[in-house]
């Protein structure tokens, strides 16, 4: 599927509030008690859910419509939701998603541990393909040399795709940052940690 912009209804501290808009696709409008979301997160600018279905069309009647009718509880499935997010705050229509379910195999596999733990389980090799490399990304987290565990004032360094050598330092909190991040000072700027490959190199911690 596409992309869907509208304007924004959750807001928290003045700004969009992601996850907010991201749980009300399930829970309010035409979904309205179709689903439960029983746990969701943002990470970075990509929201994961566990979403449950709680109700389903029943047998197609003889005038060829369809009754709906709650899910027994025994028969209910927990499957995992992305939603890829944008804000413009210079339009109207200010926020942007795009949703993908676990069975259409998204590239983005960063879900928590805590949402992976309570899907229902699936044949679908898509959904559980993105499942281990969701889990293999958590595992990763856990080592002293990635990025999130690094202390302030380490250097890495790695090569781009052209063959420039870039090093950044992890800074502390500053500016508009409310978390460390990692400062490129041969040019005053920052490089998102999403944007830095997995082959850095540790040059100092």
């Amino acid at each position: 599927m596409g992309w869907t912009s509208y304007h924004a209804t959750h807001y928290r501290r003045g700004q969009i509030d992601r996850k907010a808009e991201c749980d009300s696709y399930f829970l309010e409008g035409l979904n309205t008690g179709y689903y439960a979301v029983l746990k969701s997160a943002m990470v970075g600018s990509v929201y994961y859910a566990a979403v449950m279905n709680l109700k389903r069309y029943g047998k197609e009647k003889p005038d060829g419509t369809r009754s709906v009718e709650d899910i027994p509880e025994a028969e209910r499935r927990i499957w995992g939701v992305v939603f890829l997010t944008a804000v413009d705050r210079n339009e109207y229509f200010n926020f942007s998603y795009k949703d993908i379910s676990e069975d259409m195999g998204p590239c983005e596999s960063k879900c928590p541990v805590s949402i992976l733990k309570l899907l229902s389980p699936t044949d679908s090799e898509w959904a559980n393909e993105w499942r281990a490399r969701c889990q293999e990304y958590a595992e990763k987290q856990k080592s002293p040399n990635a990025l999130r565990n690094l202390p302030i004032g380490a250097v890495i360094r790695y090569k781009t795709g052209d063959g420039v050598t870039v090093e950044l330092e992890k800074h502390k909190p500053a500016y508009q940052f409310e978390r460390p991040f990692w400062y490129r000072a041969e040019s005053h700027s920052y490089v998102p940690a999403k944007r830095i490959p997995d082959d850095y190199e540790i040059v100092s911690r």
